[in-house]
């Protein structure tokens, strides 16, 4: 997927260096020593994810920037608006010319669920009724359940790099990026929808993730999303336990991405 142009992007701030303390660190070094950095951008829907947002309250409110960001995403992945994005989180990486050279989105629910924000109930519309009804059950567990451990409910999606020497750090330094940023939240309970043909769903079981289920009676088996050919298994992957089995750092990471990446919000 090629990165285009934006033509106009507010100045960078300038960062301090990072030291390789942690993992993430050196990723991020090794990204700013071939002139790439992270640019995070809140949801726009700032109403209704307003918990959420508080918890960053060093964010940068600059509504236009924010819309120049979003074009540019825009542009990079080549499609219009879904209704999920409006709740999204968006880690944007880009080049010293601005491009989006790679990007990692992510929802999450710290007051009520609004179900038009969950990305992984849009790719079940075009499988059989019963399977379909299976899920929606399933993620309903799943809500329920963080209402009552009093943990966050979240979705990640949409993890796209650019083609290049490069892509290799942008995927990983985009990954942990992404588990920064989950540290914001209390202990997430993730859904994820991983393709089975790229060895996602083995991955991701490896770093904490399991099969979406009904009640503990059975895992819900892969789908094709006739859309894109994907041949799909839903995850429920829990943060903590990814924290852990990746080897990442929870606090000292969050504290580099605050510091180290400009976050964007339009409230």
């Amino acid at each position: 997927m090629p990165a285009l142009h934006m033509e106009t992007i507010s100045p960078r701030r300038p960062r301090g260096s990072v030291e390789a303390t942690t993992r993430f660190a050196a990723c991020l070094q090794r990204l700013s020593a071939v002139g790439c950095r992270l640019v995070v951008t809140a949801p726009s829907d700032w109403r209704t994810f307003a918990r959420g947002l508080r918890r960053f309250p060093d964010r940068r409110i600059e509504v236009g920037e924010h819309g120049q960001w979003e074009a540019a995403y825009r542009a990079f992945v080549g499609r219009t608006v879904a209704p999920h994005e409006a709740g999204s989180w968006r880690v944007l990486a880009v080049d010293r010319d601005d491009h989006v050279i790679g990007a990692i989105t992510a929802r999450f629910f710290c007051g009520e669920v609004v179900l038009e924000h969950l990305h992984v109930l849009s790719l079940l519309e075009s499988t059989g009724p019963v399977f379909r009804e299976h899920c929606e059950l399933a993620v309903g567990d799943v809500l329920t359940a963080c209402g009552r451990l009093q943990r966050t409910p979240a979705e990640i999606s949409h993890w796209a790099v650019a083609p290049g020497w490069h892509a290799a750090l942008v995927a990983v330094t985009l990954s942990r990026a992404m588990g920064a940023l989950v540290a914001a939240f209390d202990a997430p309970l993730v859904l994820m929808a991983a393709d089975n043909r790229r060895g996602e769903s083995a991955r991701l079981m490896r770093l904490g993730g399991a099969p979406l289920g009904l009640a503990g009676r059975f895992s819900l088996p892969p789908f094709v999303h006739h859309a894109s050919g994907a041949w799909i298994r839903l995850l429920l992957v829990d943060a903590p336990t990814f924290h852990v089995r990746s080897d990442s750092a929870p606090a000292a990471d969050l504290a580099l991405l605050r510091e180290h990446a400009a976050i964007v919000s339009v409230a």
